[in-house]
């Protein structure tokens, strides 16, 4: 698609939601976005689903069935973030669109309901539509996770996306510090998420903040007050834990925060967000870290399938592939002894990981209450 053509098309955007806004009332302009809807019921219907599917994979089917796939659609990215664990991967070869499309029409048939597309930089894909597009067509809830630099250039994929996460870690050039000094990510990032705003309100949008040494508290807050004022949402991840990684291979350690810090850090968080600050972390989450836990039971390989740019399956606990499903059904790889054996031994990790979604879903596995009632509360409001 030439840019001539992208921007007749956000014209076109531009004068049909013009003509929208003439019909829209006062009480409508006033409303958030964020508003419960038939989509965030959508979305609450997904969470009872995967209730119903963590029962049955422990009580009756006796083998993992994870109803999450999280793709990493690109090993290449246009940032050098300081505490990305993935940079040094780039170079593989990343699935083709046909490779793909069996996939997700083989997770729909093995239970999945939702994915999150990750990268690497997944809008660097030309084929990223089509690849949002497919998740949807197979009836996975479809979450796109992006450094925000590409919004306006490929935009065409939020047609297709239910959530998009855009990566913002404080404000203006500290954000761009981090991420490998891209002069323009920040405002960049503002203006597409404005453009989504106006351009595809079906799709919910978070920023998703990096909680590390790299920026202080005051940073964060800063973060969580232009989300209230633009009235999007707030994630935080912790990206903690007690991996070794090779000397020089990287520096995420170094910008780890202490049990303590991390304590202080999200007692302010959680003020924040009993005060209505768009904060979408449990209290489940936020309470292990105020109360400076250091193990969980683990689950998340139950819960989530994590797949490499190039076909590999990634065993979390030491984040090396096992299985590659680039020529073989995924069917077979979620029934093999590798596969049953990596899900089974995630109980005895003791890297006591605080990642994404990992202690939700391990709570939700085990049907623990507070786990359920934190993750409720996310979704329907």
């Amino acid at each position: 698609m030439t840019n001539s053509t992208l921007i007749n098309d956000k014209e076109v955007l531009d004068q049909e939601l013009d003509q929208e806004s003439k019909i829209i009332t006062p009480c409508q302009v006033d409303k958030s976005r964020n508003s419960f809807n038939l989509s965030r019921a959508r979305y609450f219907g997904h969470l009872l689903g995967g209730i119903k599917t963590a029962l049955y994979s422990r009580f009756i089917s006796k083998r993992p069935r994870p109803f999450t796939f999280s793709h990493m659609v690109t090993s290449i990215c246009n940032c050098d973030c300081d505490f990305c664990y993935w940079k040094h991967s780039q170079g593989k070869d990343d699935l083709s669109l046909s490779a793909i499309k069996r996939i997700y029409k083989e997770a729909k048939q093995e239970g999945y309901m939702n994915c999150i597309l990750w990268g690497g930089e997944p809008l660097m894909r030309d084929d990223i539509t089509e690849i949002c597009k497919t998740a949807h067509d197979n009836g996975l809830y479809t979450k796109v996770a992006t450094n925000g630099w590409f919004l306006e250039e490929n935009y065409e994929f939020a047609k297709y996306t239910d959530l998009m996460f855009t990566s913002l870690d404080a404000l203006g050039e500290k954000h761009e510090s981090t991420r490998g000094n891209l002069k323009g990510l920040y405002e960049r990032t503002l203006k597409g998420i404005e453009f989504h705003k106006k351009h595809s309100p079906h799709m919910r949008i978070y920023v998703c903040c990096t909680v590390s040494k790299a920026h202080p508290i005051e940073d964060i807050i800063e973060v969580a007050e232009l989300c209230k004022d633009m009235d999007i949402l707030l994630y935080l991840t912790v990206n903690k834990s007690n991996q070794c990684f090779e000397k020089g291979e990287d520096n995420s350690k170094e910008l780890e925060y202490s049990a303590d810090e991390l304590s202080d850090i999200f007692k302010k968080l959680k003020e924040m967000k009993q005060q209505g600050y768009p904060i979408r972390n449990s209290y489940y989450f936020m309470d292990y870290l105020i109360e400076k836990k250091n193990y969980y039971e683990c689950h998340w390989p139950r819960i989530a399938t994590v797949m490499y740019s190039n076909g590999d399956l990634l065993r979390c606990y030491d984040r090396q592939p096992f299985l590659n499903i680039a020529d073989k059904p995924l069917g077979e790889a979620l029934r093999s002894k590798e596969f049953i054996e990596m899900a089974n031994q995630c109980t005895d990790c003791k890297l006591a990981c605080v990642g994404n979604y990992a202690l939700d879903a391990s709570g939700l596995w085990k049907i623990e209450w507070q786990a359920i009632k934190s993750i409720a509360e996310i979704a329907i409001t």
